[in-house]
């Protein structure tokens, strides 16, 4: 039986650059639940950007499908500064909407392989996003901090919450 434990929540009273995780305890596995909106205008989406421990390099994969209304695409990066979830909710549609994101984040202690995360994440508003994907961190060193941010815009807005994790199997 698999246990789940809220580690901490941070829920933005004011417009922020970027959220971090740094307390994230000893478990299997960790799960971030999100539920967010960034500053970029006049687009109708962003991406949240995920990076582990500072790390800025370029060396994060990501995979992804989405569909928009009755469009769908899927693609991936390579050598990329950060993992990109797709996607969050921008100022271009109504304020009251924000995207959710459910991101697991596997084995993040084990200091001998590569971070892998999954997600689930989009909005409903003038148009209906859903996406899933992964992403792998090029690095085998264990994930002591978490760190997100709004990629094209310059803030995570007022309102955005999220809540982390941790997973152990009993």
């Amino acid at each position: 039986m698999a246990v789940i434990e809220a580690i901490s929540t941070t829920y933005l009273e004011a417009d922020a650059a970027s959220v971090t995780f740094s307390s994230l305890g000893s478990y299997e596995h960790l799960q971030l639940r999100c539920s967010a909106r960034s500053d970029r205008t006049g687009v109708g989406y962003d991406r949240l950007r995920v990076r582990f421990n500072s790390d800025s390099g370029s060396n994060y994969s990501n995979h992804w499908m989405w569909g928009e209304n009755t469009t769908g695409s899927a693609n991936r990066q390579a050598t990329n500064p950060d993992i990109e979830v797709y996607y969050i909710d921008d100022t271009k549609n109504n304020a009251a909407v924000f995207g959710g994101v459910v991101l697991d984040i596997l084995d993040y202690r084990n200091g001998s392989k590569n971070t892998t995360v999954q997600y689930v994440a989009g909005f409903k508003d003038e148009n209906e996003i859903a996406s899933f994907g992964s992403g792998c961190w090029d690095n085998v060193a264990a994930v002591t901090a978490i760190e997100l941010a709004a990629d094209a815009g310059s803030n995570l807005m007022r309102g955005s919450e999220f809540t982390l994790y941790g997973l152990n199997s009993s």
